[in-house]
C-alpha cells in the first residue's frame, strides 16, 4: 500500500474555504477520508502470520499512518503435510465458545477492539493464518493511503468542504452550499465505495511489506 502527502490533496477544498487554516483543512480531509473509510469497509489489506500453540489471542500490530477497525476474512494452513491444507476461520461471538473444548485447529475467531483477535479452538501447533482488515488512517497523520484517491478523491474533498462551511462564525462558513452541493457528492461516495466493497472488489488487496502480528499482550 502507497501513501500520499495530505497537504498535497487540500489545494481544492482551499479555493472555497478560503481563509481556512491549512492544519483545519488537513483535518477536515482526514476526517472525510476516516469517516468514508469506517462507513465503508472499503479500504483493506491483508495480513500474515502464524499461531502459536497454546496461545488463544493475537495482535495485529501497528502502522505508522493507518488503523484497524475490523476483520474482513480470515483463513488459515496447515502445511505440517505433504500438501498444505487450507482452511476457513469464520467470525463467532466468544461468548458462545466452549472454554471446556480441547485444543486443535483454530476455526472461529472472535474481533477485539481495537486490533486484535482470539481464536477457537486454541491452536494445538503452528498454523499459517492470512487475516483480512479493514483501516482507515490516524487521526492527525501527514500520510494517507493513495489506493481509494483514484477513485473517490472527489468525493473526499466534498465530505471535507461539507463540514468546513459547517463550522459557524467563519470567513468561510456557507451551510446552504454545503448540504445543497457538497452533501449529495458526499452521500454519493458514500453509497458508491459500500456497493464496491459489498462485490469484493477491493478483496485482497496486500501491503508491500505486511506488518507482522504477534501473539496477545
Amino acid at each position: 500500500m502507497t501513501t500520499v502527502n495530505v497537504f498535497d490533496q487540500l489545494a481544492s477544498i482551499a479555493l472555497v474555504a478560503r481563509r481556512c487554516p491549512t492544519p483545519t483543512l488537513r483535518r477536515a480531509y482526514i476526517k472525510a477520508m476516516r469517516d468514508w473509510c469506517a462507513e465503508t469497509r472499503w479500504l483493506k489489506v491483508t495480513i500474515a502470520g502464524a499461531t502459536v500453540a497454546g496461545a488463544p489471542q493475537y495482535d495485529l500490530g501497528s502502522d505508522s499512518y493507518t488503523e484497524i477497525i475490523s476483520i474482513h476474512a480470515m483463513s488459515g494452513t496447515d502445511n505440517s503435510g505433504s500438501v498444505p491444507q487450507v482452511f476457513p476461520i469464520t467470525s463467532s461471538d466468544s461468548s458462545a465458545w466452549n472454554p471446556n473444548d480441547p485444543n486443535g485447529r483454530p476455526n472461529r475467531y472472535a474481533y477485539i477492539p481495537e486490533g486484535k483477535f482470539a481464536l477457537h479452538q486454541v491452536p494445538d501447533k503452528i498454523y499459517s493464518l492470512s487475516v483480512t482488515v479493514a483501516i482507515q488512517p490516524k487521526d492527525g497523520v501527514a500520510q494517507i493511503p493513495s489506493e481509494p484517491l483514484k477513485k473517490y478523491s472527489t468525493g473526499f474533498e466534498a465530505g471535507a468542504l461539507m463540514h468546513l462551511l459547517r463550522i459557524p462564525k467563519q470567513p468561510w462558513t456557507d451551510p446552504t452550499l454545503a448540504s445543497k452541493v457538497y452533501e449529495p457528492i458526499w452521500n454519493s461516495c458514500i453509497s458508491n465505495g459500500k456497493a464496491e466493497a459489498q462485490r469484493s472488489y477491493n478483496t485482497g488487496s496486500q501491503r508491500v511489506k505486511p506488518r507482522a502480528f504477534v501473539v496477545g499482550r
